[in-house]
């Protein structure tokens, strides 16, 4: 598969979820829904629909509900708020109405009122438009491809390795900031220090990974486990658990850098990485291989290895 039918392929996909959007507005659009009709995995669905469109999920369809409650207070004048808020998929009058104003700064009795006599095609076609016609964004992308444009985005030394699953002893965050790094660095001190009188401890050997077991929600907070790999034999105790990271393909992007800019590495993975390469996300963790000490990098730099966990698109 080339780069270009790659592209077109992760296109196609999420134009099929939203064509599911645009005619199911007064039905539940749950996430696994929408991730299966376009054949991505949940757990990744809404960063490639964000990086094909532009916009999160949740903007889109409450952008796609207000755009069609417009067109029923313009044309539909004896169809009450309540059933277009129904038809529009709203539980509510109040939670229309909140989210009316939170689009357009009145409710949607005053919006019906000032424009009574408007063309509905003139007065809030800007609504949404950004990503209205994702034909133009797929032709940009591919334009972009051949000249090669990349100058905002992190490019990073990668492999495609097929993994033997391993066991690891962790300690759980359920609700930790992933910029983190003092909470992140006391976690680690905790697992070393029960590891370390056991023996647990032999680098290169060992593997001392960051897993991601959630997405970082709108103010960064997410679930991880900060682990070290372990014989089978080997039993946690209290806040200590055991676990078995996945083996299959995964893309593997080495990094040597700020864990800041480390981050931006996902900006080009999710952005460029996939849609050029003819894979997809599997429904599988992905997570960080620590490869170093940074306090002892003479830049204090992170040296990392990103596994992706992948499958053919």
């Amino acid at each position: 598969m080339t780069k270009e039918e790659s592209i077109k392929e992760y296109y196609f996909r999420i134009n099929k979820s939203i064509d599911y959007i645009k005619g199911n507005l007064h039905e539940e659009l749950s996430l696994e829904k929408l991730a299966g009709l376009s054949n991505f995995s949940k757990f990744h669905f809404h960063r490639i629909f964000k990086s094909v469109t532009g916009t999160t999920i949740n903007e889109f369809i409450k952008n796609a509900k207000i755009e069609r409650a417009l067109f029923f207070l313009m044309n539909n004048p004896s169809k009450t708020i309540s059933e277009i808020a129904a038809d529009c998929g709203f539980l509510n009058i109040s939670s229309f109405s909140r989210t009316f104003r939170e689009v357009k700064q009145m409710t949607p009795s005053e919006w019906r009122k000032q424009h009574k006599n408007s063309n509905i095609g003139i007065t809030d076609s800007n609504i949404g438009k950004k990503h209205s016609k994702i034909e133009d964004y797929l032709a940009l992308k591919l334009n972009n491809l051949k000249k090669n444009e990349m100058s905002e985005i992190v490019k990073v030394d990668f492999e495609v390795k097929k993994m033997e699953e391993f066991n690891v002893i962790y300690i759980r965050n359920l609700n930790i900031h992933h910029h983190d790094s003092e909470i992140f660095g006391k976690m680690f001190e905790q697992l070393f220090n029960w590891a370390s009188p056991r023996n647990l401890v032999n680098f290169p050997e060992t593997k001392a990974l960051t897993v991601y077991r959630s997405n970082a929600n709108l103010s960064g907070m997410l679930q991880a486990d900060v682990c070290l790999s372990v014989p089978e034999n080997i039993i946690g105790e209290g806040i200590i658990g055991n676990t078995i990271i996945s083996g299959g393909l995964y893309a593997v992007f080495h990094k040597e850098a700020p864990m800041s800019e480390c981050f931006k590495t996902w900006k080009y993975i999710y952005e460029v990485w996939f849609e050029e390469n003819g894979y997809q996300p599997d429904n599988r963790n992905f997570f960080l291989s620590h490869l170093n000490d940074p306090k002892l990098h003479p830049e204090n730099f992170h040296i990392i290895d990103i596994y992706i966990p992948i499958k053919l698109l």
